[in-house]
């Protein structure tokens, strides 16, 4: 009995050619562009504006904690509510998440303007 292959090309877990894209792995890296924005730039914010005007660096530490908790609570649902796509395809995703949203930062915070 012959056995019949798909042959499937997958790029970063989506699926290219055949029945179109997966929606859960655009969808992962729309979420994950978006959260590693908010998450750097949450930083860089409390950084540059609100540790200056403080002596003791706990009163902004303890601003701050309530908005990371947030975020990673939406990154840890995020990652779990998406279980169709594989950990090492959800590592790349992340990755290039990661350097977009890092870049995205750097071109909205005029960071980037002179490099």
């Amino acid at each position: 009995m012959k056995r019949k292959y798909s042959y499937k090309k997958y790029f970063l877990g989506v699926q290219i050619g055949g029945d179109g894209c997966n929606m859960n792995s655009i969808k992962f890296f729309v979420y994950q562009v978006l959260l590693t924005f908010l998450g750097i730039a949450n930083d860089m914010l409390f950084t540059e504006f609100v540790y200056i005007h403080f002596d003791n660096r706990i009163i902004p530490a303890l601003m701050e904690t309530p908005i990371n908790l947030v975020l990673y609570y939406f990154i840890f649902k995020l990652y779990f509510s998406l279980k169709t796509i594989r950990l090492p395809y959800k590592i790349l995703i992340h990755l290039a998440a990661f350097i977009l949203g890092a870049i995205f930062v750097g071109l909205t915070f005029g960071i980037l303007e002179y490099m």
